[in-house]
């Protein structure tokens, strides 16, 4: 129904320049994600102040990256925008207040003022992380996907000191999103007919960031984020990569560019299909290694995700090196 409306209005993404489909697609599919995860986990959710600000703040950054479609705002104006709304997550309790103690290993020590910067970084990085990585069709998609399942997998089996009624919302939340997305996926993947835009990639990004912070399990060994970090490890590196490449050819790191892994994969002789598959694939790799990091209490959990770890590995270098010979 969204492809249709935006079809008719011509909100559509035009090739040219770094793009690379051939024609016109439209690119407003965020909004389809947003009805769908956020408004569709509500009959489900229990009242509470943390669920009712990272539902506003989802809101409102799902509007910023829909007023870039629709009007490509200044990269001051998207940045303002994610500020504002890791304010409406403060404003509601919603932030990183303690991390592990690694000295003793048991225990939290509280951040203090550290409280506020850390968090903006953790979600304005992994809201622009996944804007970033949305390059070629289905991939961001996918990758969330996998790293929400993770997340998901992790939060049902690891013991946590959290309010139930909060941890019941954002393992609601988060399924609602995966379901959101994997029907989204249909349309997504190669050749698409619709695009998530920056309102889906913004909404998909800052909601597993927000997400993942309230849902951090408290007594933990961990550090509530590496979890999710090592989750998304795929598209944290490519962003991370591309930040040092810039930096060191003295170019603006906001400057695009085309030198991204999917865009290296196809150089290498990849379809955008075989991209797609490729990269979700070094993503599950990324989720079973989180898995193991999370240090779950139930050997035959750690075992089963040992073995998947090292399958995938080992299919994931010969489907490179299969196609990187097939294109000599």
């Amino acid at each position: 129904m969204i492809r249709r409306v935006a079809l008719s209005l011509g909100l559509v993404d035009r090739p040219g320049g770094r793009k690379i489909h051939k024609s016109p697609v439209p690119r407003v599919g965020g909004i389809a994600l947003y009805v769908c995860g956020l408004i569709g986990a509500l009959p489900f959710l229990f009242e509470s102040s943390e669920t009712i600000g990272i539902m506003l703040a989802g809101t409102f950054i799902f509007l910023i990256g829909l007023l870039d479609d629709l009007i490509d705002l200044q990269p001051r104006v998207k940045l303002a925008g994610q500020i504002f709304a890791c304010a409406i997550l403060f404003f509601f309790g919603v932030k990183i207040s303690f991390v592990t103690d690694f000295i003793t290993g048991k225990g939290l020590v509280a951040l203090g003022l550290l409280t506020y910067p850390l968090t903006i970084l953790w979600v304005i990085g992994l809201t622009n992380t996944v804007n970033l990585v949305d390059g070629v069709d289905g991939l961001a998609g996918g990758i969330v996907f996998i790293a929400l399942s993770t997340l998901l997998a992790v939060r049902l089996v690891m013991p946590n000191l959290q309010d139930p009624e909060l941890m019941t919302n954002v393992l609601v939340l988060t399924s609602s999103i995966m379901g959101a997305l994997l029907a989204f996926l249909r349309y997504n993947v190669f050749p698409a007919v619709i695009f998530m835009g920056d309102s889906g990639a913004y909404f998909l990004g800052f909601m597993t960031a927000a997400l993942s912070v309230a849902g951090a399990a408290k007594g933990t060994i961990l550090f509530p984020l590496v979890v999710p970090l090592i989750a998304f490890g795929l598209p944290v590196i490519d962003v991370m990569m591309a930040i040092l490449r810039r930096y060191f050819k003295k170019v603006p790191i906001f400057q695009a560019d085309k030198e991204h892994l999917h865009h290296r994969l196809l150089q290498r002789g990849f379809s955008q299909k075989e991209t797609t598959s490729f990269l979700w694939m070094v993503s599950a790799c990324f989720g079973f290694v989180a898995v193991l990091a999370a240090d779950i209490p139930h050997r035959g959990i750690q075992i089963f995700s040992a073995i998947f770890l090292v399958v995938m590995i080992l299919l994931s270098i010969y489907v490179f090196i299969r196609k990187t010979n097939a294109g000599k």
